[in-house]
């Protein structure tokens, strides 16, 4: 009897526990129901409008064009009246060295473009961070030189006052309108893709700037001595930011690297300051492990690569095949030793990233 009791408490307790205990089908569908409710808890990626990639297409190559109207109408003769281009070949050579900012406009803002379509997250990354302040002072620097012409570009010693450029009228509110929609975009994106508790205070974003660029400052130099692609970014970095405080120095420093002398040089600074930039995103990309497999680094590489292919190209152009040279370029025969050392960082920007 105490037996059959036994085994019947048993079979009892089996049974309980079959019936509570669930089958496969049953821990299949709560782990599928878990799943979903994680997914559902998920905060969905925040992002920009469908107007944006297309708008930063727009206004990239607006900046495009405005800088190459800035360069064709103030690099040829008769700028101003009676100044003649000493040979055919001269102004074709000019003007290319500092067309070559237009592949490293046109990576930025592909860069731009493409984070815009994924996130807000993508475009508040330090890369894309970086370029749209660059692209801030980009503009309004271009816009002061458009806006200031005719000071900027004043030949010494004339009296009265003759200069290579003055703009005025429709052509001079479309530059204006062009560098305006550089600045205004990149400032409008790069404040909203801040951080939520930041965005709500508008007065801290001048410290924000500043901190970020005292921090980019320190670190200037490569992290690693013994790698050479991060010594290069690195170098590239420094440099780019001594020939933009060079072309708005005086003269004739100041026509290193373009070239161009009073008539685009100091505009120019606005393109080696994004450079500079562009090429301190690589350095971290390159300390972070980052730079072959970011295909946003891997596109501002290119626009690099471009700026340093186009410059070196025209000047190899003046040197050897226009007959004016060297003495119609009596502004860069005073600073030599710069210019050389100019070609040489440039040439920095072919070497492969391996």
């Amino acid at each position: 009897f105490k037996m059959a009791k036994c085994t019947g408490v048993l079979l009892l307790a089996v049974a309980c526990t079959a019936m509570h205990a669930p089958g496969s089908r049953q821990l299949l569908s709560a782990t599928r129901r878990n799943e979903e409710n994680l997914l559902a808890a998920k905060k969905p990626l925040d992002k920009p409008p469908r107007l944006l990639q297309p708008l930063f297409g727009a206004v990239g190559l607006a900046t495009g064009a405005a800088w190459t109207t800035v360069v064709f109408t103030t690099i040829r003769s008769n700028q101003p009246l009676g100044a003649m281009m000493p040979s055919s070949t001269h102004g074709v050579f000019a003007r290319a060295s500092v067309l070559s900012a237009l592949p490293l406009i046109a990576s930025c803002y592909s860069t731009l473009a493409t984070a815009s379509a994924d996130s807000w997250e993508r475009l508040g990354s330090p890369t894309c961070r970086r370029i749209n302040l660059a692209l801030v002072a980009a503009g309004l620097g271009s816009l002061l030189w458009v806006g200031f012409a005719p000071l900027i570009t004043q030949i010494p010693g004339s009296s009265p006052l003759v200069s290579h450029q003055s703009y005025s009228g429709l052509q001079r509110a479309a530059l204006l309108g062009a560098y305006g929609s550089t600045a205004a975009l990149s400032a409008a994106v790069w404040a909203r893709s801040l951080p939520e508790e930041a965005r709500r205070k508008p007065l801290s974003w001048p410290g924000r700037v500043a901190d970020g660029v005292a921090q980019s400052l320190v670190s200037l130099g490569p992290a690693r001595a013994d790698d050479p692609v991060i010594v290069k970014y690195s170098l590239l970095s420094v440099s780019f930011l001594a020939f933009t405080a060079t072309a708005l120095g005086t003269f004739p420093l100041a026509v290193v690297p373009s070239w161009t002398g009073r008539r685009c040089s100091r505009a120019f600074a606005a393109w080696t300051l994004l450079a500079a930039a562009s090429s301190f995103n690589l350095k971290e990309a390159a300390e972070s492990g980052k730079l072959r497999a970011d295909e946003a680094c891997r596109t501002i590489s290119k626009g690099l690569k471009g700026l340093g292919a186009v410059y070196l190209a025209a000047k190899v152009g003046a040197v050897g095949f226009d007959p004016s040279f060297p003495a119609h370029y009596g502004i860069v025969k005073q600073v030599p030793a710069a210019q050389l050392a100019a070609a040489l960082l440039f040439g920095l920007t072919l070497r492969p990233d391996e």
